[in-house]
């Protein structure tokens, strides 16, 4: 009897051994899968909608409601591409011939004014200045555009395989929604099959919820900054506005990114064609749509999308993302609320007699 145990026991690791290799050997349809999913669950409320359309009686069948979503959404993502590419290719150009000693000679007074600053608290200013020459001439030495394009051309069929793979899948998960739901089924145990079917819809609609909050957080970001930019006669507001938006989706610390990615795009657009632009007045207007942007993000959306969309508590939100930062860093951050709430429902089902866990679940 011992013995037949040890055997299971061997094959039992042998088997999630042989299984973590598998799966690390195929990560790549894994994350196509992952991008599915995401693109199927904002696409449930498109779909819903259209459900609802009727011509005398006559009801869009699943595989056009499908085909017009992904239309739509391929649409609007070629649009913004097609608007912006020309502009990313202008912008690099502008940044490839700036004179980074010219730079640091217009940024000089602040530099100073920051370095006495930091001579208090003994730190010394010439290793200060040449770890800012050295960072500042990294950020601006861009070279030759066309090595970037080049490198661009060299990886566009893994995008196009990407794409198309990611679309595929799509098209089938929008289409008929019980394909999941039959594999589920077929390989549940009976005596799980009633939880493992609550835990997959409620998780559908939490995350359908969560994923299309997101867009519209993304979407509102994006119109904030691009509009308060283009007030004040920003060359290429569009394309820094969708850069700080899409910055947005990375909690806490992506807002701060695409805020320094747009202001120094913004800079180095204004700089060409008002070389005497007085930098400090020019920086703190061009602050002032970004500010307003995280205002209306963390008093507005944020409790709107993380707590009501997966109803939890903002500070529960806050420290699951901190540690999966810690644990995953961005990518971490990233997906660290849909996992939690995803681990919140299958506890809620299975561990329920738990009061931790009764605490954690009571809202779901």
């Amino acid at each position: 009897m011992l013995q037949n145990k040890n055997i299971r026991l061997i094959l039992g690791i042998i088997g999630i051994v042989l299984l973590g290799y598998i799966l690390w050997n195929v990560r790549s349809i894994i994350y196509y899968f992952f991008a599915a999913g995401v693109i199927a669950f904002i696409a449930r409320p498109l779909m819903t909608l259209l459900g609802k359309v009727k011509i005398k009686g006559w009801v869009i069948p699943n595989w056009l409601k499908s085909t017009i979503v992904l239309v739509g959404m391929v649409g609007i993502v070629f649009g913004l591409f097609r608007m912006i590419i020309p502009t990313v290719v202008h912008q690099a150009d502008i940044i490839s011939k700036i004179d980074t000693g010219t730079l640091l000679g217009r940024i000089q007074p602040q530099i100073e004014s920051t370095t006495l600053w930091l001579e208090k608290v003994n730190i010394d200013q010439n290793e200060l200045q040449t770890i800012l020459q050295d960072e500042v001439s990294k950020i601006f030495s861009v070279g030759d555009v066309g090595n970037y394009v080049k490198g661009f051309l060299g990886g566009i069929t893994g995008s196009l395989i990407a794409t198309f793979s990611i679309l595929f899948i799509s098209f089938f998960l929008i289409k008929d929604g019980s394909i999941v739901d039959n594999v589920l089924t077929s390989l549940t145990p009976d005596k799980y099959l009633e939880k493992i079917k609550t835990i997959f819809n409620e998780t559908k609609d939490l995350l359908t919820r969560y994923f299309v909050g997101v867009v519209i957080q993304i979407s509102i970001v994006m119109l904030v900054i691009t509009i308060g930019l283009s007030i004040l006669g920003i060359k290429n507001a569009l394309l820094i506005g969708l850069i700080a938006g899409i910055f947005n989706i990375i909690p806490y610390v992506g807002p701060i990114m695409g805020a320094i990615v747009g202001i120094s795009l913004a800079a180095t657009g204004q700089l060409e064609a008002n070389p005497a632009l007085n930098m400090t007045s020019f920086i703190l207007s061009v602050m002032i749509p970004f500010i307003t942007a995280q205002v209306l993000d963390n008093f507005v959306l944020q409790p709107l999308i993380f707590s009501k969309s997966v109803k939890a508590h903002p500070l529960e939100i806050f420290l699951v993302i901190l540690a999966a930062g810690s644990l995953g860093g961005v990518v971490g951050m990233i997906i660290a609320v849909p996992v939690y709430s995803f681990l919140r429902i299958v506890a809620k089902e299975f561990f329920n007699g738990y009061k931790v866990v009764q605490g954690l679940t009571k809202d779901l």
